[in-house]
C-alpha cells in the first residue's frame, strides 16, 4: 500500500438492500512532475495515485460480492460533511463511477498472496473517462484545485486499477523464499555490448534470487562495475571443447561455497550436458544426433575430404562438390570444434517454436517464421555475400502466420520429440521447416511474407500438395539467443530469462503465474530485422562508423514509434569477420512492430532496411 499520501477521508459504498457493504480510508497523492523523459516520445501526461484501504468491521474481513448496479458511494469529508456519488450524478452510464467501483470490490480482495516478480505491476483494469468531443485544458492540475475523489474522477481522462504482481491461487497461501542459483558461464559479452548479462542477473534481483558465478578467472563479473550483480564468484575453469571433467569441477565449486545453493543452470550450449548430467541433454546439444534421433539421413564428417566423399547437401547450401569443399573449409572451427553434420535440405517454410514444459506439460508455447536466409536469397545482402555461404538471419516474425493445422503439427510433434528424448522440465527452443507446406513465400506488392499455394479448379498447382510434415533441425536447450527474448516479453508478455531460473529452481508455482500470455494473447505482429556485415570481401572488414541505430532515428525520427527495442552491436573501428566465414556477424538490430496488421510490420521493415547507413573500410 503507498504511504505519505495527501488528503485522506472516508469513502463508503451502499446498496439500497445493504445500507452499508463497507467503509474505506481513502488517500491520493499527485506528482507534480508530469513532463516525460527526454528518452520517451509522446504526449506528457500527469498521474495521481489514489488508495483504499478496507475497514474491518468484524473478525471477518470485508468483501464485496455481486452486482453494484444500485450501488451508491459516499464520500465522508473532513467536519463531517458528506458527498454522495451515483452513476447519473457522474454523467449518464459513466465509466469514472463503474470504475471507482471496481476498484472498491478490489479493494476487499484477499491480500494473502506475494509477489512474483519485483520487476513489473499489472494492470488488472483499464478504463476511458472521455467522452466524444470532450475538450482538456492540457494544463497540470495541482493539489490546491482537487478537494474530493469526485474532483479527481472528473478531471481524469482514464484510470488504471494496478497490482503489485501476478497473483494465482497456486501461491495464495505460500509465502516465497529467497532462493540462490549457481550459473555456469556468466555471459561473455559485457552490458554495454549487448550482452544477456541484464537479462540474467536484474531479473534475478526481480525475482529474490542470489546468484553465485561460475566462469574462468578474470570474467567481468568477478570484480569492477557490475560485482553488485551477482553475490559471489567462484573462478571455474570452463573451455570451448567437450570437457569430460567440467561437472566434476562444477559440483567441486558449488561444495566449496559456504553457503547453500538451490540449483544450478547454465545458458550456454556447449555445457548444458554437464550441468544436466543427462545424455539425453547431450543429443540436444548434438546436431547429427539430433537428426538420427528425429529419423534423419544424416552423414557425420571432421574433415572437407570427408563431407566431399559423401556428396550430400548441407546445412551450408551448397549444389556441386567444390561449393561443400569451400563450405567446410569455412567453418570456424574455434567456435564449433572441427565435426559437422551433412543432410539434405529443404526448402519449406522455416518456423522457430519455444517451449515452456513443467513436468512435461506445456505451460507455454510460441513460434515464428524465420524468412528466407542470406543462402536462399541471393539479393538479401546486395549479392556481397556468396549463395553458397552460410544461412544468416534476416527478419523473424512473430506471432507465425503458418495455418493452424501446420502450428499444431509443430507443436505436437516437437513436443512428441521433446518427451522421447526426456525433457520434462525447462525451456527450449527448435527450429524446423514445413515440408509440402499449404503455404510459400511470395514477394506481392514489394512485400515478401507467406502466401497460400495457388489453385486452380480444386487443385494446388504445385508438387507440395501432400499433407505437411516437419522437418527438425536442432534442438537448442536454453532461450532463443540474439536477443530474441526480448520480443517475446513485448510481444507475448513472457520472459524465458525468469522462467529459465525458476525452473531450475523447481519453484513451479511461479513458474506457472508468470507463463500467462497477455489476456488478448499477442499484443502486435513484431519483426526482428537483422543487420548482417554486408561489405565488400575485398575490404579490410573495418567498421567505420558510428552507431547506426541512432542515426537512422536522427534522419527519420517518424520510425522510433514503431520500433520497441534495438541495438548496436558494432563499434567504429572494430574489425567484424564477412559473412562468409560462418561467423554471426550482425551489427545492429531493430524490433520492428505494428498493432494494425503484419503487412504494416514488414513494410515498416523494408523501410528500415533501406535507412539504414553504415561503412566499412
Amino acid at each position: 500500500m503507498v504511504r505519505n499520501l495527501n488528503p485522506s477521508y472516508s469513502v463508503g459504498i451502499y446498496k439500497l438492500t445493504h445500507p452499508l457493504l463497507v467503509l474505506f480510508d481513502c488517500s491520493w497523492k499527485i506528482l507534480d512532475n508530469c513532463r516525460l523523459p527526454q528518452k520517451f516520445k509522446g504526449t506528457p501526461f500527469q498521474t495521481i495515485d489514489v488508495v483504499f484501504e478496507a475497514k474491518q468491521r468484524s473478525t471477518a474481513p470485508p468483501t464485496i460480492e455481486g452486482s453494484l448496479q444500485d450501488a451508491q458511494v459516499v464520500l465522508i469529508r473532513e467536519k463531517g460533511s458528506l458527498v454522495r456519488m451515483t452513476s447519473t450524478a457522474c454523467g449518464e452510464e459513466s465509466t469514472a463511477f463503474k470504475f471507482l467501483l471496481e476498484s472498491l470490490r478490489a479493494a476487499t480482495s484477499p491480500s494473502n498472496a506475494y509477489c512474483c516478480l519485483s520487476k513489473f505491476i499489472v494492470v488488472a483494469l483499464a478504463s476511458s473517462f472521455t467522452e466524444p468531443l470532450q475538450a482538456y485544458s492540457g494544463e497540470p492540475v495541482s493539489r490546491d484545485q482537487l478537494y474530493g475523489l469526485d474532483e479527481i474522477l472528473k478531471s481524469s481522462t482514464a484510470g488504471l486499477l494496478l497490482r503489485d504482481g501476478y497473483f494465482t491461487g497456486d501461491i495464495a497461501d505460500e509465502p516465497l523464499r529467497r532462493l540462490r542459483l549457481a550459473i555456469v558461464e556468466g555471459s561473455r559479452f559485457y552490458p554495454d555490448h549487448e550482452g544477456n548479462g541484464p537479462n540474467i542477473y536484474l531479473i534475478a534481483k526481480a525475482l529474490g534470487i542470489d546468484i553465485v558465478v561460475l566462469d574462468n578467472h578474470g570474467h567481468w563479473l568477478e570484480s569492477g562495475l557490475y560485482e553488485h550483480w551477482r553475490e559471489a564468484f567462484i573462478p571455474t575453469k570452463l573451455v570451448g571443447a567437450a570437457d569430460p571433467e567440467l561437472a566434476g569441477r562444477i559440483v567441486a565449486s558449488v561444495r566449496s561455497y559456504d553457503k547453500p545453493i538451490n540449483g544450478i543452470v547454465t545458458f550456454w550450449d556447449w555445457y548444458q550436458a554437464e550441468v544436466a548430467h543427462a545424455a539425453n541433454y547431450r543429443i540436444a546439444i548434438n546436431k547429427y544426433k539430433t537428426s538420427i534421433s528425429a529419423g534423419h539421413d544424416a552423414f557425420w564428417a571432421s574433415s572437407a575430404e570427408e563431407a566431399v566423399r559423401l556428396a550430400s547437401d548441407g546445412v551450408t547450401r551448397v549444389s556441386s562438390l567444390l561449393e561443400l569443399s569451400a563450405a567446410a573449409s569455412s567453418i570456424n572451427t574455434d567456435r564449433h570444434g572441427n565435426e559437422f553434420v551433412v543432410e539434405k535440405y529443404y526448402p519449406g517454410p522455416e518456423v522457430d517454436a519455444n517451449f515452456v514444459l513443467m513436468n512435461g506439460e506445456i505451460i507455454f508455447f510460441e513460434s515464428c517464421d524465420d524468412f528466407p536466409k542470406t543462402a536462399e536469397d541471393p539479393n538479401a545482402c546486395n549479392g556481397s555475400i556468396p549463395v553458397a555461404s552460410t544461412f544468416h538471419e534476416l527478419n523473424s516474425v512473430f506471432p507465425s502466420a503458418l495455418p493452424q493445422k501446420e502450428l499444431d503439427l509443430i507443436r505436437d510433434n516437437f513436443h512428441e520429440i521433446l518427451s522421447r528424448l526426456g525433457f520434462e522440465s525447462g525451456i527450449l527452443h527448435l527450429e524446423g521447416r514445413v515440408d509440402h507446406s499449404s503455404v510459400e513465400y511470395r514477394q506481392e506488392n514489394s512485400v515478401l511474407d507467406l502466401a497460400p499455394l495457388p489453385v486452380i479448379n480444386g487443385n494446388v498447382t504445385s508438387t507440395k500438395s501432400k499433407e505437411p510434415a516437419l522437418w527438425l533441425i536442432e534442438i537448442s536447450a536454453r532461450p532463443l539467443g540474439m536477443m530474441g527474448t526480448q520480443i517475446i516479453e513485448s510481444t507475448w508478455g513472457v520472459d524465458y530469462w525468469d522462467l529459465g531460473m525458476l525452473i531450475s529452481l523447481r519453484d513451479k508455482p511461479r513458474v506457472r503465474a508468470l507463463s500467462q500470455p497477455y489476456e488478448r494473447r499477442p499484443q502486435y505482429t513484431c519483426v526482428m530485422v537483422f543487420i548482417s556485415a554486408d561489405y565488400d570481401p575485398s575490404c579490410e572488414g573495418i567498421f567505420d562508423s558510428d552507431d547506426i541505430c541512432a542515426d537512422l532515428f536522427a534522419r527519420r525520427p517518424d520510425l522510433v514509434k514503431h520500433v520497441s527495442r534495438y541495438g548496436c552491436l558494432a563499434k567504429r573501428g572494430e574489425r567484424i569477420p564477412h559473412p562468409h566465414t560462418g561467423i554471426n556477424t550482425f551489427i545492429a538490430y531493430f524490433n520492428v512492430f505494428s498493432r494494425v496488421l503484419r503487412i504494416e510490420a514488414l513494410e515498416l521493415t523494408a523501410v528500415v532496411r533501406k535507412e539504414i547507413r553504415f561503412v566499412f573500410r
